[in-house]
């Protein structure tokens, strides 16, 4: 039944999509952004922010958001594939500077380096095989990547959770959270490992009061041999 709703919750962001490009201005009166002192708090640093999120909801629907909203330029992380390269212009007019994974980790430092904001799916393993953690996840052991906490620990950047959920026809919520502080540069993998796990229970939180949203279509290792 989850998975039903999933399906058909796929199509209605869809639509939304589709509707948020053509109207922008119209989107805005009906989304509802909380948390984004959160956001301008951490960019006071000057450090860089990472926005980190899974794939539930759609961030794509809020796109536009980047500009409005987020006080510091975003790049978005996203796959290499035929769809990102046919909707690039569509991110790019919102704003939105994009960054195709199979790209090099240093170009993702050095934009959080400038004190900008990196957007990053967490659950997406796709692609060449990732360094990954085990955690507690939706109460399982799970492998996450670990490429968030990996380059917080770098660049001292806090890393701000977020998630884009819909309300209603067409109403949408944006909620950024307390910002992560990053690990300390000579933890090494211990202090990535626990930031990772307060990322993987704020996901729980929230896939435990939305699991009909999450598409989990991504290859995540579940088990603690996987």
């Amino acid at each position: 039944m989850t998975v039903r709703r999933e399906v058909v919750n796929e199509a209605r962001r869809s639509a939304d999509l589709l509707w948020a490009i053509a109207r922008p201005a119209a989107f805005l009166e009906m989304v509802k952004v909380d948390g984004i002192d959160h956001v301008a708090d951490a960019a006071r640093r000057d450090h860089g922010v990472l926005l980190a999120s899974i794939h539930i909801g759609g961030w794509e629907v809020a796109t536009s958001l980047a500009e409005t909203v987020i006080p510091v330029p975003t790049t978005v992380v996203v796959a290499d594939n035929w769809l990102a390269w046919a909707i690039e212009h569509v991110r790019v007019a919102v704003g939105l500077r994009i960054l195709y994974r199979s790209g090099s980790a240093l170009a993702a430092i050095n934009v959080l380096r400038r004190g900008e904001a990196l957007l990053v799916l967490g659950d997406d393993a796709f692609g060449s095989t990732p360094r990954t953690y085990e955690v507690n996840f939706c109460g399982s052991c799970a492998r996450l990547p670990a490429g968030i906490v990996a380059m917080s620990r770098l660049t001292g950047a806090p890393i701000v959770p977020f998630e884009v959920l819909p309300t209603g026809s067409r109403k949408w919520h944006v909620q950024f959270g307390a910002a992560i502080e990053p690990p300390a540069r000579e933890a090494g993998e211990v202090g990535e490992r626990k930031v990772l796990q307060l990322l993987a229970d704020h996901w729980t939180e929230v896939l435990r009061r939305r699991p009909e949203h999450w598409a989990a279509r991504f290859a995540i290792g579940w088990g603690p041999d996987s």
